[in-house]
């Protein structure tokens, strides 16, 4: 397994024990202090997680992972101004990554209504995005995804039972 999908991997289940509430603020916890031995033994790389809060941040060697809950509704000012706002339900935890082979961003929402991935690919092509993929669910289109590039952005919006997950990747 090559060493950044093994800081994915692990950054991916740090998310999970973020979202779900169970690490917070304050001293270093020994879920943290496992996790960075866990992810050092498996790299070889020194790496430091800082538990701020809600927020959680990862390090190691050019390599760099951020997770934020609870972000109050707020859209990432740093996702490219390329990418249409996913103004559709509440924001509930945002994550970045800055790796060498680029940045990306994973935004979760809940309370998200269905019908809304029509909606999101129309906003896709009106930012000039071309859509590589559309697909709905149901008859009702409670669910589905589409996604879209443009230049050196993918965008990919998963939808279902009220929740969604947007990425958009930029390659360097």
């Amino acid at each position: 397994m090559h060493k950044r999908s093994i800081v994915r991997l692990a950054g991916a289940s740090l998310a999970i024990f973020v979202v779900c509430g169970t690490l917070s603020s304050c001293q270093k916890k020994v879920g943290e202090v496992l996790v960075e031995k866990a992810i050092e033994q498996s790299t070889g790389n020194k790496v430091d997680i800082r538990n701020g809060g809600q927020n959680v941040t990862i390090q190691s060697e050019g390599q760099k992972i951020e997770i934020q809950s609870n972000t109050s509704g707020v859209w990432p000012n740093d996702i490219p101004g390329e990418v249409p706002k996913f103004a559709y339900g509440q924001i509930k935890a945002v994550t970045r990554s800055d790796m060498p082979e680029g940045k990306s961003w994973v935004v979760i929402s809940e309370n998200v209504p269905g019908n809304i991935i029509k909606s999101y690919e129309s906003l896709l092509k009106n930012s000039g995005f071309k859509t590589v993929s559309t697909i709905i669910t149901s008859d009702e289109g409670e669910g589905g995804s589409v996604s879209g590039e443009k230049d050196q952005l993918k965008v990919a919006l998963i939808t279902g039972n009220g929740s969604a997950s947007l990425s958009v990747v930029k390659e360097p």
